[in-house]
């Protein structure tokens, strides 16, 4: 008895829904929907993270160029850390070494000179439309601390600043002047 209930229903032309195709269409969008927009957020973390990658690395290139330049220069006085940074400013590259060594290596990259704010201190404020650039700020004094007492130290703070997706990435390095 079930074989031939079993085989009515197989040989009978009822179709799918109008309904029935609505509901399932709308599940497929659903999963897909959701599915799209894991991977639209995948690729847009990926990229971001990316470009944070990128800045991070020409900052700390461009960083580090700058400070083996200043130590090669083995600058011992303030007024010759003044000097250099005149050379920057002047923005010949054949005239400072920094800047032809910084300009090899990230063309775009812009000096920005150190200001003074109102309490006397140096500060360095990089414009928003510039992706690249670098700043020196001489005579700054770094307190080290040891066991056997505390140490002042006076050199020449390197600043550069990358833009990146996450907004700008500021690094900062410090090279003492040569005794």
């Amino acid at each position: 008895m079930k074989v031939k209930k079993l085989k009515k229903k197989l040989r009978s032309k009822r179709g799918l829904t109008l309904l029935e195709i609505l509901i399932g269409i709308t599940i497929v969008v659903i999963v897909f929907a959701s599915t799209l927009g894991a991977m639209v957020n995948g690729f847009t973390t990926t990229v971001y993270n990316a470009d944070e990658n990128r800045a991070a690395i020409l900052n700390s290139s461009v960083n580090e160029i700058i400070m083996n330049t200043v130590q090669k220069m083995n600058i011992s006085q303030p007024e010759r850390a003044d000097d250099v940074i005149q050379d920057i400013q002047s923005g010949d590259p054949t005239h400072s070494v920094i800047l032809a060594a910084v300009t090899a290596a990230v063309p775009e990259a812009r000096f920005v000179p150190a200001t003074t704010d109102p309490s006397g201190n140096p500060t360095v404020n990089f414009p928003n439309d510039v992706s690249y650039q670098y700043s020196l700020i001489p005579d700054v004094k770094l307190s080290m601390e040891s066991p056997t007492g505390g140490t002042d130290i006076i050199g020449i703070q390197i600043k550069t600043c990358f833009e990146s997706a996450a907004g700008p990435i500021i690094y900062e390095s410090f090279v003492p002047y040569a005794k």
